[in-house]
């Protein structure tokens, strides 16, 4: 006779697939399950601090070649025999003897709710050296010496992951839990090959960064979560076949890095391989974790959810030091439908067939900022998104941005899966730039300029590119005020032997680089001229920057 059994997706903080990043990251979608069916009876009615502390020690260097075969029993070489069948004939995953371990080690401790940690997923693939972030996951609660009935019930869903997009290896694991078993498959795509890199360094330690991306990728690079949580970009060297090269360093600082790859291809920049480097210290043996308790339960309302996570982002902000972020209604439209256009169009991207890319919709919508940055993600709570995504460099450096002062979230609702609700979540996030203070303004523009034997400021001068910044903030034509400098340069020509003027309009002047400003010309006197006014594509609080350079006689 048949025993029961329960097909469950694993809710994770992360769903599989490559992440997008950049300005714009994201999750791919997970698979939802054949039917609803309830788990083991005993769920806990709260979450638990959940413990996972692998036996075998962990490798030395992420992506060594698997030293540890797949193992062979009859529900796990039932499932790999599925797997065969139903992938296409020239993108077959291999079975994976870390992908096994990691499986099995997790089936021993998933909940009977089916809701994992996602940071225990990650620790469980980082201790078997495995970079590639957010596996597909399946759950299968049932009888383990029955593997075709297992197999009949993981059927649709494989067919569905191996369907989406190729995957590059495979594991399976089983942990009895009481009168049934948990069973876990993961399935990983990977579009990157990187030497192998070590999970720990000397404190002032270094290693290469070295690898290749797949061919549809283009534009490889590197960001670094330091030890202080700032985020910086590693410098690549990039050939046209997707191959760089780089260093990592600890630079002193005992500690955590969070090493993140990425690359582009037709949807926006995605993450590739995302793993944590340890300076000065061993890499922790065990990890504790806990679903937070807000996601443990369904959402049903896209605007608390929007709220909340405003909410979380904010608390990051002012955790880095960083003011908050204002809410944006028009950005939060533009979102709202960006996130509605992924779900009604079965895409997690940056780039939509209909609507082009972020800062296309803003421009559609008649946003006009110097800042358009764009997160997207596929979770299953607030706390999930935002952990993610704060744990992913390149996204974390989004949401801690300098220049950004308003965000817009969009959140539309998805399907359920096992008992919760899949979020599309955009953030948007735009500059609106502050009220300018003329005399600190001048102040920092001239100490920028002056720095290393630049031109000294001359009030002169300084007179002179005010009154074009002026007109320029007024909306008066360029050519029409060039020519009022124009005069007054001639008034004052027996001073100068050549002078020159430069406009630029920012919304942050920390944008400002002086050799840029500056080129080539051999000025010793610099006018400044500030001034606060509508541009074509900053919009109404524009900066306006003029320099007028000139060599004195």
């Amino acid at each position: 006779m048949r025993r029961s059994l329960a097909l469950l997706a694993v809710v994770v903080a992360c769903g599989p697939g490559p992440r997008k990043v950049g300005g714009q990251p994201s999750w791919r979608r997970p698979t939802a399950p054949t039917a609803a069916v309830a788990p083991p009876a005993g769920s806990p009615a709260a979450p638990v601090p959940l413990r996972l502390a692998p036996t075998a020690a962990a490798v030395t260097a992420y992506n060594d070649p698997p030293q540890t075969p797949a193992p062979s029993t009859p529900l796990g070489d039932a499932i790999a025999a599925e797997i065969a069948a139903l992938a296409p004939p020239t993108a077959r995953p291999v079975a994976d003897g870390r992908l096994y371990a990691a499986a099995s080690e997790l089936a021993a401790v998933i909940p009977a709710e089916g809701i994992l940690p996602y940071p225990l997923v990650e620790f469980a693939l980082w201790h078997r050296g495995i970079i590639e972030p957010s596996p597909n996951m399946l759950v299968v609660w049932g009888p383990v010496d029955q593997p075709a009935l297992i197999v009949e019930h993981l059927r649709p869903r494989l067919a569905e992951i191996l369907h989406d997009e190729p995957q590059r290896r495979f594991g399976v694991g089983a942990a009895a839990r009481g009168d049934r078993a948990a069973i876990i498959v993961m399935l990983q795509a990977s579009f990157i090959e990187l030497a192998p890199v070590p999970r720990a360094l000397a404190v002032d330690g270094q290693a290469p960064l070295t690898g290749r991306v797949a061919a549809g990728f283009v534009e490889p690079e590197a960001f670094v979560t330091a030890t202080d949580g700032a985020v910086h970009r590693v410098p690549l060297t990039v050939a046209a076949d997707g191959a760089f090269a780089g260093r990592l360093a600890c630079a002193g600082h005992p500690g955590r890095l969070q090493v993140e790859v990425a690359a582009s291809d037709h949807t926006g920049s995605t993450v590739l391989a995302n793993f944590p480097l340890w300076c000065g210290e061993t890499p922790p043996r065990e990890l504790t974790a806990v679903v937070d308790p807000e996601d443990t339960t369904m959402v049903t309302s896209a605007t608390d959810a929007e709220a909340r996570l405003l909410l979380l982002l904010n608390r990051d902000r002012a955790a880095a030091g960083l003011p908050a972020l204002a809410a944006d209604p028009a950005a939060a439209a533009v979102a709202r439908a960006h996130s509605q256009d992924m779900r009604d169009h079965g895409f997690v991207g940056h780039i939509s067939p209909t609507t082009g890319s972020a800062a296309d919709r803003a421009a559609a919508a008649g946003i006009r900022s110097g800042v358009i940055l764009e997160n997207i993600a596929r979770a299953y709570g607030p706390a999930e998104a935002d952990n993610g995504l704060m744990n992913s460099p390149g996204h974390r450096a989004n949401a801690l941005s300098r220049s950004a002062t308003h965000v817009g979230i969009g959140v539309v609702l998805g399907a359920e899966v096992g008992g919760r609700r899949e979020l599309f979540v955009t953030e948007m996030f735009t500059r609106v730039p502050p009220p300018l203070d003329p005399a600190a303004a001048h102040a920092r523009v001239a100490a920028l300029l002056g720095a290393d034997d630049g031109p000294a400021a001359d009030a002169a001068l300084d007179a002179i590119a005010g009154e074009f910044a002026a007109a320029l903030a007024r909306g008066v034509p360029r050519a029409d005020a060039k020519r009022v400098v124009a005069r007054r340069l001639d008034e004052v020509s027996a001073r100068y032997r050549q002078a020159a003027s430069v406009v630029t309009a920012v919304t942050d002047l920390d944008a400002l680089v002086a050799h840029e400003l500056l080129g080539d010309m051999a000025a010793d006197k610099v006018g400044i001229g500030l001034a606060q006014g509508p541009h074509p594509e900053l919009g109404d609080g524009a900066y306006w920057v003029v320099l007028v350079l000139a060599r004195t006689r």
